[in-house]
């Protein structure tokens, strides 16, 4: 929980939670998980926004809003999960803040690497730090495990500085000095946003943002009966409000009326790490929502089958697809450095052998092949 939180929230009593549901109607199922297995203190560090008390627990306005949003007034499908689209996964792994408030730099960094995927149609994996975020970034600017920070104060380090990968500084729980952790090569191995909005309180543009680039990240209320949450659309039904929390929304389904997160919290909590929630419901829309338009890769791609290379008269117009990366254009230092670049993978290519290719904001600057 957020230290300028000062709501006060009381564990919640499972019967009691049981009761509430049935009286609901029974609109989510609950269960045992990995979050309300645990004490409530830490349980609440795992919230790491500050909490919005003004918000109501259910905004009919806002969920009007988000209903009306159908795909006629604004180019995007009734439905939309970037874990299945057309067939494709193009969402990445679950992951586990532990016992530390960053959960921005997880809802931050979750939605590049979706937004990165997605925007691109590539399953290339890629595995940004929220170590970086958070120990480095939040950390300068006085934020830490018990104070949680802000997506829109993340993401403009995102986009000015960069993220590196999760190798060169892998997370762990609890405050630390990110700057002494953080490998030093990493400017040469990140990616950074090339733009980015605050969409906060419009349920229209975030179906847009979401079927366009393929997530979004937004902030929510959360009340005692979410830890519990196992399945279902869910809507708070009983249980105080314990603090704010910051997810990555990856779909949304019209039919049903709610949008589709992947958490932070690791797959043993929620359906497997993911959750679905109603439409207005905790302030989904009026928390803060922001949409990130493009990711660049400053990175080596290892192990990339060629499977087609392609050039015209223009000496600087040459390109490359590598078999999980997509088409990349072939930026030597000169044309020279280009043709005899387009040489070696022609020969990789022509003996089915794997290539290196660094890719810098979607050109390719060098390459290594054997």
């Amino acid at each position: 929980m957020a230290s300028e939180d000062t709501s006060s929230s009381e564990p919640l009593n499972l019967a009691q939670l049981k009761t509430a549901l049935q009286q609901s109607g029974q609109p989510w199922e609950m269960g045992y998980t990995s979050i309300n297995a645990l004490e409530e203190g830490e349980r609440r560090i795992r919230l790491g926004v500050p909490s919005r008390p003004d918000l109501p627990d259910h905004d009919e306005g806002a969920a009007a809003l988000a209903r009306s949003g159908q795909a006629e007034g604004v180019g995007a499908p009734a439905s939309f999960d970037a874990r299945n689209a057309d067939g494709v996964n193009y969402d990445t792994a679950v992951k586990d803040q532990g016992g530390c408030g960053s959960c921005v730099a997880f809802g931050v960094a979750g939605a590049m690497e979706v937004v990165f995927r997605y925007s691109r149609r590539t399953t290339v994996p890629v595995d940004f730090s929220e170590a970086h975020l958070f120990y480095v970034y939040a950390r300068s600017e006085g934020r830490n495990c018990g104070s949680g920070w802000w997506p829109n104060r993340a993401l403009p380090f995102a986009q000015n500085s960069g993220v590196t990968m999760e190798d060169y500084y892998p997370y762990s729980s609890g405050d630390q000095d990110g700057n002494s952790l953080l490998n030093a090569d990493w400017p040469n191995r990140m990616a950074k946003v090339s733009a980015w909005a605050d969409i906060t309180g419009n349920a229209v543009q975030m179906k847009e943002r979401i079927s366009t680039y393929g997530a979004v990240t937004a902030c929510f209320n959360v009340y005692q009966d979410f830890f519990s949450y196992r399945s279902g659309v869910y809507r708070h039904v009983t249980g105080d409000l314990a603090g704010g929390h910051c997810v990555v929304l990856i779909g949304y389904d019209d039919a049903a009326g709610c949008w589709i997160a992947r958490n932070s919290w690791g797959a043993g909590w929620g359906d497997g790490g993911y959750f679905r929630i109603a439409y207005g419901d905790c302030g989904i829309e009026s928390f803060q929502t922001c949409s990130v338009h493009g990711v660049n890769l400053k990175a080596w791609l290892p192990n990339q089958t060629v499977t087609g290379l392609w050039s015209n008269e223009a000496d600087a117009n040459i390109w490359v697809h590598g078999s999980a990366r997509g088409w990349l254009k072939l930026d030597g230092a000169s044309p020279v450095t280009s043709h005899a670049m387009m040489s070696e993978l022609g020969a990789a290519k022509a003996l089915d052998r794997p290539v290196g290719l660094f890719e810098d904001n979607g050109s390719v600057k060098q390459i290594y092949a054997w």
